[in-house]
């Protein structure tokens, strides 16, 4: 069996986020690119994972990954991007194809739950789930809550995840050769063969807005345990942490700054004297944040700086942005806004709270006071 991630299409609002970069699979988390988490699931049950997108920035990252073999996306759209892949296996004589979406998060274990039904039917599988709220796109699946299998699609309380398994033939047949768009394939599958339903209730991400974003990155921070500091980073000896804590290559922890996990610090950054992070936060490589600047529940992407003094709460700080000192990000609970954004995920939504966004690339003015849900725009807005 062949394993695929779809790995292409529009950054969405996400290009706020990831400045030039288009793939959504190639935004950071604590522990690497989501393009490594999603590849790193499937080599655990096959020899190489092709990798399909129109982002040549996935090529490079691909050929860092051992296992990894990159597929260049010419034809358009998500029928298009199975159709290049399973273009290039048709060679290999499998029956079933594994296909992941590459900008969902979901630890590890959603596909291992899959690929447990795969191993043992060897038959058609599609992981469901039920997101708290949803966007109108998904497609909806009615499952059989006996037998766990699909009754109907198009209908349903749960929604297709972005992962299945599917026969090679049926879905080159349906989608390659009679141009038929994946929701109705899928529809077409489900009543002329058994396809089993694995419901994955844990924890999962639609990534489409910097919102699903925060989220997922804050799933991903509650994982870390304890405190790790590389050899290769510096803390001065009256700063304060408090695990959990993550102090990557060559960061710089400066006097009486206070780490309150947690907290995950990447390579080349540097947090200024009297700083505090807290509660959540991630800050990628080769940032600066400023003396005297407070960061909680928040991410702060590559290359980005935030000035001294600031205040940053539940918000995205993105690639290359320059926040000036003293400026302060508003915050309001999800529930006040949720008419306005959507979060699409299975992880209860009541704690969350919505920040700004300061695009990839912007520069904040010194005392600017951005409002909750809003975006400061820069270069990539």
């Amino acid at each position: 069996m062949i394993g695929i991630v779809l790995a292409g299409g529009s950054p969405k609002l996400l290009r706020l986020v990831l400045g030039d970069a288009s793939s959504r699979s190639l935004l950071r988390f604590p522990d690497g690119m989501l393009l490594d988490r999603h590849v790193g699931s499937m080599l655990k049950y096959f020899d190489s994972v092709i990798v399909v997108s129109d982002d040549p920035r996935v090529g490079s990252r691909c050929a860092e990954i051992s296992g990894c073999v990159f597929v260049e996306q010419r034809s358009p759209g998500i029928e298009g991007a199975i159709c290049d892949g399973i273009a290039s296996i048709m060679n290999t004589g499998e029956k079933l194809v594994t296909i992941l979406y590459g900008d969902i998060y979901a630890p590890s274990g959603m596909m291992d739950s899959h690929m447990n039904i795969v191993a043992r039917y060897y038959e058609p599988v599609i992981t469901v789930t039920k997101p708290v709220m949803m966007r109108g796109a998904f497609l909806r699946v009615d499952v059989d809550p006996i037998d766990m299998y699909i009754n109907a699609v198009g209908s349903g309380q749960h929604v297709f995840a972005g992962l299945m398994s599917i026969g090679v033939n049926e879905l080159r047949s349906l989608i390659c050769q009679q141009d038929i768009s994946l929701h109705d394939a899928i529809r077409k599958l489900s009543e002329s063969q058994r396809i089993h339903a694995n419901t994955w209730l844990g924890e999962w991400v639609d990534l489409d807005t910097p919102w699903d974003y925060l989220l997922a990155v804050r799933l991903s921070l509650a994982r870390l345990k304890g405190i790790h500091i590389s050899e290769q980073a510096t803390v001065k000896d009256t700063a304060i942490l408090e695990p959990p804590v993550y102090i990557d290559n060559g960061a710089f922890i400066d006097h009486y700054a206070v780490l309150k996990g947690p907290v995950y610090v990447g390579p080349g950054s540097r947090v200024g004297a009297h700083t505090f992070l807290r509660n959540s936060v991630a800050v990628y490589e080769n940032t600066v944040i400023g003396a005297y600047a407070e960061v909680k529940r928040s991410i702060v992407y590559n290359s980005a700086r935030v000035g001294s003094h600031s205040y940053i709460a539940d918000s995205i700080v993105g690639k290359g942005a320059s926040v000036a000192p003293y400026t302060v990000t508003q915050n309001i609970p999800y529930t006040g806004v949720a008419g306005e954004i959507v979060v699409t995920s299975t992880h209860p939504l009541e704690g969350l709270k919505i920040g700004a966004v300061i695009a990839a690339g912007s520069r904040t003015r010194p005392h600017s006071v951005l409002r909750p849900a809003s975006v400061y725009p820069g270069d990539e807005a």
